[in-house]
């Protein structure tokens, strides 16, 4: 058994790669649009000091996200399934 732990693996998860990782895998076409939905027009807000920033989020899957493992499956697939030589 091998086991990873990829820190900050949640943080990093990149939307463009984990849609493309999808359309590979033939996700049905509902899901696909749930998961692209999931991943538009999101917003970080910051507040301290009654100042509140709000930034937009392009990556990564909120903390404790249902989906966020599933998603890092999808993004690391095709690392996972490299043919590896003897060597």
């Amino acid at each position: 058994m091998t086991s990873l732990d990829v820190q900050g693996a949640s943080d990093a998860a990149f939307w463009p790669s984990i849609l493309h990782g999808l359309k590979e895998l033939s996700c049905p076409r509902n899901l696909y649009n749930l998961s692209k939905g999931y991943s538009s027009h999101r917003i970080a807000v910051m507040t301290t000091n009654n100042v509140s920033i709000k930034r937009r989020v392009t990556k990564g899957c909120p903390q404790g996200s249902c989906c966020g493992l599933g998603f890092w499956n999808v993004l690391y697939s095709s690392l996972l399934n490299l043919d590896l030589t003897s060597h």
